[in-house]
């Protein structure tokens, strides 16, 4: 079962489609990092280049919830996909939220329409999304631009590991996402 809630529009209201970038990243709301500050910027510039982000939907100093007040303060169209189990820590300005009984619906409404993706930092659920990602478009159901943001080199441990895997040839696709240092960088990237 899935809930859909439009936050910002009233009945008969059209927004101009956009393209989608879907943003992966922690969801821990402790307090203001490096991450978070780069996700605001993130978030910031996507609105400015007149895209719509999507994130999973989180509040606060999260990286979702930084990126999406980033957006929405540069006058951009902010959308969510969270697990219903986590409705009550949603983020209440976004212009559309949806919710999904499991991992694997959430991901599917995420990635679904999307033009490009930006991973930041995260955990778990981060990953798990990312590996996702990876297999979705190394298997030809996705073929847009994905930007790793490696932002405080938190990422060079699993590219170490993914060149591994690379020369012990378990992958193969290509070259599946582009590596970027910066917020700027990656905007660049997904909007060419």
């Amino acid at each position: 079962m899935e809930q859909k809630v439009d936050m910002k529009s009233a009945p008969g209201m059209i927004f101009p489609v956009a393209p989608v970038v879907v943003l992966i990243g922690g969801s821990a709301d402790k307090r203001e990092t490096v991450y978070s500050r780069g996700a605001r910027e993130f978030g910031r510039r996507v609105a400015e280049a007149g895209w719509t982000l999507r994130t999973g939907g989180g509040a606060g100093k999260s990286v979702m919830g930084a990126a999406a007040d980033g957006a929405l303060l540069a006058g951009g169209r902010v959308e969510g996909v969270i697990l219903r189990k986590f409705w009550r820590l949603r983020h209440r300005g976004l212009h559309h939220l949806r919710a999904c009984e499991t991992f694997a619906l959430r991901k599917a409404a995420l990635f679904e329409g999307a033009h490009a993706a930006a991973v930041f930092p995260g955990g778990f659920g981060t990953l798990d999304e990312f590996g996702d990602l990876l297999a979705l478009k190394q298997n030809g159901f996705v073929d847009f631009p994905i930007a790793l943001l490696n932002l405080e080199r938190y990422y060079d441990p699993l590219l170490r590991w993914v060149a591994r895997a690379s020369r012990e040839g378990f992958l193969y696709g290509g070259r599946l996402f582009d590596i970027c240092a910066t917020p700027s960088a990656a905007v660049r990237l997904i909007t060419k």
